[in-house]
Formats: structure tokens, C-alpha cells, sequence
């Protein structure tokens, strides 16, 4: 990555480009290997500059690096805290680089090591409040239905940080349509799964919009598809779990539909009904 200050030439002839390029690759590596002073000092300085630097030249830089294969934890850690501060500067400057960024970022969310979750759920929070809701939306909705189950459980994760970030009402009237539709039962599985996040994710903080979201996925119990009946008892099962022991009530429409998904499924999906039930 940063072979190209191995090579001695005389920066003055440069194209400002080429020039810009070169002074983050040297503060990235100083970020990268250096040591604790020069660290803080490269760190402080991309960041003052950020606007001055572009987004282009600065995650065309930082995001292939991300995606190295031999980056240690602790470069990781510094790496990510470097888009961190990079986007706070950018602010909405960051929207064209917003899928490049998630690309990168969204397998952080299922990552074993606690902390890199913790920074993953931190970067995506920080995105959404930079780039906005709508950018947001239109940037991962492909991902909703795609074929790789993969993609779909990050995206899934992804979504709830963004509803966490910018407010759970915000995003209901989006995942109501998800839930819904017609086209793939892929996107009605991670809408579902979407909800399903949310009240693992948030918690008790769900409480005021509960029977919204209840009322979103409830269709999810009969629906054609067994992945999507598992999915949704689960995600009521999160709900309850979330919510208690308050707000029982807002599960009164879905209780005959899993009373009757107990007596007709097997397997995984009967666990998923007794454990909505439980």
C-alpha cells in the first residue's frame, strides 16, 4: 500500500493530486506503525485537514487498507477511528462514498471480537448522522434482497444502528413496505430481521413503538414461506424480550397465530413459535 513513498521524487513537481495523495499515505502510515507522539500528531492532522484533502483521495486511501488481510486488531482499531474523525469533518460531504464505506464496515457487525462490533455499530451510527436517512435507504436497499443470505443478515444489523442512530419512527414507514412486499420474500425476511435487531439491539427503548412494530411483522406468522414464519416469530420472541415486562397488550393480534403455528410446525420453525409463546 505504501510503496509509492519508497520511491524519491521531487514533490514540488507533482500534480496537486498526486501531492495530496502521497501526504496521506505518509499520515496514514504514521497512524498505521508509528509511534504514540507521531500518532497523535498524523491523527490530528488528517483530521484538521479533511475537508482540504477531499473524500475521494482520503477513503480511496484509508477503505482498501481496512480490507487487508493482515491488519492487526489494534491498526484496525486506529483505522476505524480514523474514518471516525474523517467523517465528522466531511459531514454530508461523505454521501457519494456511503455504500464504499458500509462495504467494508458491515462485517464488522457480526465480527467475534466485542469491540469490533462496538466500532462497527459506532462508524454506521456516525454514517447515518452524516449522510441522512434518505441516503441511507436508497444506498442499502438493494442489499435488502439479495440472494446472499450474508449480505442480507449484515445489511439486516446495519439497518438497526441506523435506526438506533436516527430514531426508530423514522424508519418504520420504510420497513412497513419492506415487510410487505409482494416482490421477494427475501426482503420480507429482512424487514423482519430488520425489527428483529432493533429490539436486541435497543432494548427497552423500544417500548413507545412497540405495536407499530408489532403490527408491521405480525403477517410475517402466515406467511407462504417457512424462513419468513421462523424469522418473524423470533423477531416477536426479540420484542417480548426487549419489552418486558411492560407491554403485553401489544401483543394481543399475534397470540392466535402462534397458538396455531405450534400445532402445525416441526423443527426450527416450532422452536422459533414456543420461544415467541415462552
Amino acid at each position: 500500500y505504501f510503496e509509492k513513498l519508497l520511491v524519491e521524487v521531487d514533490e514540488s513537481k507533482l500534480p496537486s493530486e498526486e501531492r495530496k495523495e502521497r501526504e496521506i499515505m505518509a499520515l496514514l502510515l504514521k497512524i498505521k506503525n508509528g509511534t504514540p507522539p507521531m500518532r497523535k500528531s498524523a491523527l490530528r492532522q488528517i483530521t484538521i485537514r479533511a475537508r482540504e484533502f477531499g473524500a475521494g483521495p482520503l477513503f480511496n486511501q484509508i477503505l482498501p487498507l481496512l480490507m487487508s488481510p493482515t491488519l492487526e486488531d489494534q491498526e484496525r482499531h486506529l483505522l476505524v477511528k480514523v474514518i471516525d474523525r474523517v467523517m465528522y469533518k466531511l459531514d454530508d460531504l461523505v454521501r457519494p462514498f456511503v455504500h464504499k464505506i458500509l462495504v467494508v464496515i458491515e462485517p464488522l457487525l457480526i465480527d467475534e471480537d466485542f469491540f469490533a462490533r462496538v466500532e462497527g455499530r459506532e462508524i454506521i451510527s456516525n454514517l447515518s448522522k452524516a449522510a441522512g436517512l434518505a441516503t441511507m435507504i436508497s444506498t442499502m436497499r438493494p442489499d435488502i434482497d439479495n440472494v446472499d443470505e450474508y449480505v442480507r443478515n449484515t445489511t439486516s444489523r446495519a439497518f438497526a444502528v441506523v435506526a438506533s442512530a436516527l430514531g426508530i419512527p423514522s424508519l418504520l414507514p420504510f420497513l412497513k413496505a419492506v415487510c410487505r412486499s409482494k416482490k421477494s420474500w427475501q426482503a420480507r425476511h429482512t424487514g423482519i430481521k430488520i425489527i428483529q435487531q432493533i429490539s436486541i439491539l435497543m432494548g427497552c427503548a423500544i417500548l413507545p413503538h412497540l405495536r407499530a412494530m408489532v403490527e408491521i411483522i405480525e403477517h410475517g406468522l402466515v406467511d407462504e414461506q417457512q424462513k419468513v414464519r421462523t424469522i418473524t416469530a423470533l423477531a416477536i420472541a426479540g420484542l417480548a424480550e426487549a419489552s418486558s415486562p411492560y407491554g403485553i397488550e401489544s401483543f394481543d393480534s399475534v397470540l392466535k397465530p402462534l397458538w396455531k403455528g405450534i400445532r402445525q410446525h416441526r423443527g426450527k420453525s416450532l422452536a422459533a413459535f414456543l420461544k415467541a409463546i415462552g
